[in-house]
Formats: C-alpha cells, sequence, structure tokens
C-alpha cells in the first residue's frame, strides 16, 4: 500500500485539479474552490483512520478537529459570548480529537469496511448534510464539499491497489482487492457490517439535500458548454498567451 507522504501528494494534487475545473466551470468561487481542495485532500487521508498506528489518524483528526471548531466559531460568533465561545469550542476540539480517535481505533479493522466504496459515499453524503443543515450552506456547494469529499476518498483507494501490482516483479499482492470494494463477505460481522453500511447509506441520502441544483450546475447544456469552453484552448494558442 502507498505511505502516507505518496496519498497527501496525490490526493492534494487530484483535488486541486478536480477544484480548478469546478471553479473554472464557474461552480464555485475562489474561495470555495480553496475550502474543496481542503476537504478533498483530507478525504484522501480518511481511509487510513482505520489504522491504530496511521500517521494519517492524527494528522486526520487533528485537521478535522480544528477546522470544524472554527466554522463552528464562524457561525454561532453572533450568538454566544467569547466566554461561552472558548468552552464550546474546546469541548468540541477535545471530543473529535481524543474521544473520536480512540472510538475509531475500537470498532474499525485496518483494510475492512473501512476501506470500501460504500463507506466513501456515507463520508461525502454526510459532509453535504452537515454543511447543510448546521452551517446553512446552499444545496449546490453542499454537495460540492459532499463530492470533494468521496472524490478524495477514492482517489486514497484507487492508489492502494495500483500499489498491490508490483510491476517489477510482475506478481500481484495479497493486498489486492481489499481496498477498492464494494462489499465483505468472509464472516457473520462482516455481513452485519455490510447491511449496516448500506442501510446508513440509504438514510442518508434520505435527509441529504436536494440535488437539483447540482444537477442543474453540472449536467445542463450550459455547464457542459463551459466545461467545454475551458477544456482545451479553442483559439489555438497552446502555452503561449
Amino acid at each position: 500500500m502507498a505511505n502516507f507522504n505518496t496519498h497527501f501528494t496525490v490526493a492534494a494534487t487530484a483535488s486541486a485539479v478536480m477544484s480548478a475545473i469546478f471553479m473554472a466551470m464557474e461552480v464555485i468561487t475562489p474561495v470555495e474552490a480553496v475550502i474543496a481542495f481542503s476537504i478533498g485532500t483530507l478525504g484522501g487521508l480518511m481511509p487510513d483512520v482505520d489504522s491504530a498506528n496511521s500517521k494519517a489518524i492524527r494528522v486526520g483528526f487533528n485537521v478535522v478537529s480544528l477546522l470544524l471548531t472554527i466554522m463552528v466559531v464562524f457561525v454561532k460568533s453572533s450568538v454566544y459570548s467569547i466566554v461561552e465561545m472558548l468552552v464550546v469550542s474546546g469541548v468540541i476540539f477535545y471530543t473529535l480529537r481524543y474521544g473520536m480517535i480512540d472510538l475509531f481505533r475500537k470498532i474499525s479493522k485496518h483494510r475492512g469496511m473501512f476501506h470500501s466504496v460504500p463507506v466513501a459515499m456515507i463520508f461525502g453524503v454526510s459532509v453535504a448534510i452537515i454543511m447543510h443543515l448546521f452551517f446553512g450552506l446552499n444545496a449546490l456547494i453542499s454537495w460540492i464539499y459532499g463530492i470533494m469529499t468521496t472524490f478524495g476518498y477514492l482517489v486514497h483507494l484507487i492508489l492502494d491497489e495500483v500499489y498491490s501490482v508490483d510491476l517489477g516483479n510482475r506478481r500481484v499482492k495479497k493486498s489486492l482487492g481489499t481496498a477498492l470494494k464494494f462489499y465483505r463477505l468472509k464472516t457473520q460481522s462482516d455481513k452485519i457490517q455490510n447491511v449496516i453500511i448500506y442501510g446508513s447509506l440509504l438514510a442518508l441520502m434520505w435527509v441529504a439535500p436536494d440535488t437539483m441544483m447540482l444537477q442543474n450546475a453540472l449536467f445542463s447544456p450550459e455547464a457542459l458548454m463551459n466545461f467545454w469552453d475551458v477544456f482545451i484552448p479553442h483559439d489555438g494558442n497552446w502555452f503561449f498567451k
């Protein structure tokens, strides 16, 4: 499997490209593109939070805890006093950073269902819901951030599968197929996890923001024309402007 630095570099590069595409299509603003890039990069580190000794779990939970704390401060700054905000921020940060990390380590198994496509989708839909319901973002931006989460997550899984093939020695490692998967049925516990995961995904989709704005922004004739306009230089001037 790929190491932390490789996952970080590839996830950051892929997220930068995807964010730039969304911005070029005029779906998001430059500021939102930076946030989308950050979320996608973080999504690329999330699958390894199921590793008890993973560097990603420490970095990931530090970043997630800090970002969510900062966002709560911005959202609630007009509601709470300074002292109240300090208390709330402290509780949120330390609960996420030190409480959730232990929970993940206890309930997850490395390369189990945490490394799977449906879990990637669960994280993406969850981010969309949180951004829409708690932070008050519109459905389009909420879904863009959710998509970037799933995108980064899938980049991580694909990279793990790529590293499962040793081209030099012309062999396939035992880890092939353990990352980019849709289900795991080796044990009874695996079967129960599958039911819980897919049931959770369906429940989340039921409360998720409406997708109409997303469909219009990405798949309407105008959106496709915007994408084509920025896909290649139609004036024929490649690299020399």
